[in-house]
């Protein structure tokens, strides 16, 4: 099966958003895929709240309820701000929070795939990708995309800019900022204009969440069944080459998350239950691919750009030279299925196609179907995913030498 069909075949689980019957039926249809490539798969069940959009929608309008405060108790209402900033911060590092708790909980599912062929002592690599698909909204139309990213350039190509998150940050700190003017006897028309700027932009963003979060699931052929095909078959491709060789320094996992579109649920609940084993493996992301150009990240994150591993990035922006010519790496401010691993502190690494603006085209939108994908960007993808894997493998070899070497007597 190519990357293609496979790509057109998870997106047969129609409406397959986290936590519903349709990502549970790819999840099997999924493992039952990896059987057929010679791996032993099984699913690891979470339960999880994967309505970030709802859950920001209420620390949104949390913001609110302290901007209103603000005028009659000042310190209540820069109280409330703050809260709701260190609740956004606690959620993009551990997905839960007060707006968390406020909505929906499910059962979802992860579809792993361990190397069970390398040395025990093996460096052990997750290519991992979400199977879940997003949901469409207004905020993925084509005019406020296109404004992100040319706000993103215009900004040192993303340097200088906090993800949509940290925004949301911002206008809470603001508040916080006037509550602390008002509770020193600041009052007049000044601080009321000053105290409106971060409360519109607050209102915009409650409604503009809240939207997202009752709008119609999306086919999800690009972002991200395209990723998930990419990892299938660069793993496929990655068993073949090796064989049964049972002195491979690398293993290589497969995690394909699920509940994990916009935030990554599903590695996050992988690897805790990874940790209490002391495991610190290496991470490869794929994001969305199949309409674009591959390319790899050299941070990401909605609240604040997290800088994926200095060393994996060398590798990365090799391996796609190769592929795709030279790239300088996408500083991206989403979220990749790598993320949570970066934010956990192991060396991470996130690849995947983009177009020329820095964006997925297409992404969460219903147009997004398998007819619009390019079979041969996908069979490129999967191209890098494999030089990729390989270059990490030549490096843990070379680092395995040396270790060696200076232990001899």
């Amino acid at each position: 099966m190519t990357a293609a069909e496979t790509a057109s075949e998870l997106c047969s689980f129609a409406g397959r958003r986290g936590g519903s019957d349709a990502e549970r039926r790819a999840a099997l249809w999924l493992s039952d895929r990896l059987r057929s490539q010679g791996r032993v798969a099984t699913i690891e069940t979470f339960w999880c709240r994967p309505d970030w959009a709802r859950a920001h929608a209420w620390h949104a309008v949390l913001g609110l309820a302290a901007s209103v405060l603000l005028v009659s108790n000042p310190r209540i209402g820069g109280v409330l701000a703050l809260v709701t900033v260190v609740s956004i911060g606690v959620d993009a590092t551990t997905g839960r929070s007060l707006g968390r708790r406020l909505t929906p909980e499910c059962a979802s599912q992860n579809v792993v795939a361990l190397d069970a062929k390398a040395r025990p002592d093996a460096i052990r690599l997750i290519v991992t990708a979400n199977y879940d698909a997003g949901r469409s909204g207004l905020v993925y139309g084509p005019w406020p995309r296109s404004l992100a990213a040319s706000l993103r350039r215009a900004a040192a190509a993303g340097r200088l800019t906090p993800g949509w998150l940290g925004w949301l940050n911002v206008a809470l700190l603001w508040l916080v900022v006037v509550a602390i003017a008002r509770n020193s006897g600041t009052s007049g028309v000044v601080i009321d204009v000053v105290q409106v700027v971060p409360s519109i932009g607050l209102l915009g963003a409650a409604a503009a969440l809240l939207e997202l979060s009752l709008s119609a699931t999306t086919p999800g052929a690009c972002d991200n069944a395209g990723g998930v095909a990419v990892a299938l078959a660069a793993l496929a491709a990655h068993d073949a080459r090796r064989g049964a060789d049972p002195g491979a320094r690398l293993a290589v996992d497969l995690v394909l998350q699920g509940a994990s579109d916009g935030d990554p649920i599903g590695l996050r609940r992988h690897l805790r239950s990874r940790r209490v084993a002391g495991a610190r493996p290496l991470v490869l992301g794929v994001a969305a691919c199949g309409a674009g150009s591959p390319t790899w990240w050299r941070s990401d994150g909605p609240l604040w750009p997290l800088r994926y591993d200095r060393r994996l990035s060398e590798l990365a922006a090799n391996a796609a030279s190769s592929t795709a010519g030279p790239t300088a790496g996408h500083r991206g401010r989403g979220a990749t299925p790598a993320l949570a691993a970066r934010a956990a502190g192991l060396p991470a690494i996130a690849i995947g196609c983009l177009d020329e603006r820095g964006l997925v085209p297409r992404s969460h939108r219903p147009a997004d179907t398998p007819a619009a994908l390019d079979p041969g960007l996908l069979d490129a993808s999967a191209g890098l995913a494999l030089d990729l894997l390989t270059a990490i493998e030549a490096d843990a070899d070379a680092d395995a030498d040396t270790v060696s070497a200076t232990r001899r007597p």
